[in-house]
């Protein structure tokens, strides 16, 4: 079983692969909600950024500002060497629970993967609300966070919630990708399960599903 919540495991993959992994899906994915809710000169922070493609296409797509953490040293200096010639892309070890940033810094925070990661490890819900509670810190007024997730509403939106935090959650889902010749049932109402969630976690007002 993949130790999802240790640094050693991601050090000992990212040496061991270096070639690009999308969690769950790629940019274009989710690159209207993007458009939707991020401007182009927005400082952007993607958490747990690994050695996705994200934060390149968003690059590519207009994007001019975007901050990528990772707690593993090997990944980051690897995207490090790969986007030098990449101007506005930055890259920092920093552990997610632990943000260095000043308060209200960011205007948008992408999340592919983070919280569910915090959540598969030691501490598991200690670790995800430390994370939220950070990221609500660091969002400007009117920041957004977006979060993908395997996590149905039942399971994410009692922590999204959380009235420290000052959101507003919009849950909506994500028809996964096809990875094979079976076609695969999406009932988000019905099998929730089907899907991947999107999560927009905006400062500020009511919460609401779909």
């Amino acid at each position: 079983m993949a130790h999802y919540g240790r640094l050693a495991y991601w050090d000992d993959r990212y040496t061991e692969d270096k070639e690009p992994f999308e969690w769950y899906m790629n940019y274009n994915a989710i690159r209207e909600y993007c458009h939707d809710h991020f401007k182009p000169n927005d400082k952007i922070l993607n958490v747990g950024a690994g050695n996705s493609l994200v934060s390149e296409d968003m690059h590519f797509d207009g994007f001019k500002d975007i901050v990528n953490i990772d707690l593993s040293g090997v990944v980051i200096q690897q995207m490090i060497d790969k986007t030098v010639a990449l101007t506005g892309l930055s890259w920092q070890i920093m552990d997610s629970r632990f943000m260095e940033f000043d308060d209200e810094s960011f205007d948008g925070v992408l999340d592919k993967g983070m919280l569910d990661t915090l959540l598969t490890g030691e501490n598991a819900k200690q670790s995800a609300e430390k994370f939220c509670a950070g990221v609500a810190r660091i969002l400007k007024p009117g920041g957004v966070y977006m979060c993908v997730s395997l996590g149905i509403p039942n399971e994410r939106m009692e922590l999204l919630t959380n009235q420290d935090f000052s959101w507003t959650v919009r849950s909506l889902p994500l028809i996964k990708p096809v990875i094979s010749e079976v076609v695969e049932k999406h009932d988000p109402e019905n099998e929730p399960t089907s899907c991947y969630w999107l999560y927009i976690c905006q400062t500020g007002g009511s919460d609401e599903e779909g």
